[in-house]
């Protein structure tokens, strides 16, 4: 099974993601860790999603967001601006669970 695993969000997007929801070692890391990383867009095509970690006050926090598509040319692919919007909204909530489902 192929599965796509591009980098959306780069390393100044990480960055500017860190400072503007407070938070410190943020990392988006598209390592394949768990098995909810492999999502499946519409056309049944897999994708990878990253696994968000960071911390704050002291305390490490990680998870794995839900992908979200949107239709392309070739298929579907995924909603970048929806993925960094989801990202910033866990980081800002401080009563998520610090572990990856």
């Amino acid at each position: 099974m192929a599965i796509s695993s591009n980098r959306i969000i780069g390393l100044t997007q990480e960055l500017q993601i860190e400072q503007s929801c407070h938070v410190t070692d943020l990392h988006i890391g598209w390592q394949n860790e768990f098995a909810t990383q492999q999502q499946k867009a519409p056309s049944g095509r897999y994708f990878r999603a990253p696994v968000v970690t960071w911390s704050r006050d002291g305390v490490t926090h990680q998870y794995v967001p839900t992908l979200h598509f949107v239709e392309a040319r070739q298929g579907f692919e995924v909603d970048a601006d929806r993925l960094m919007t989801d990202i910033k909204r866990q980081l800002l909530n401080r009563d998520i669970p610090s572990v990856a489902a």
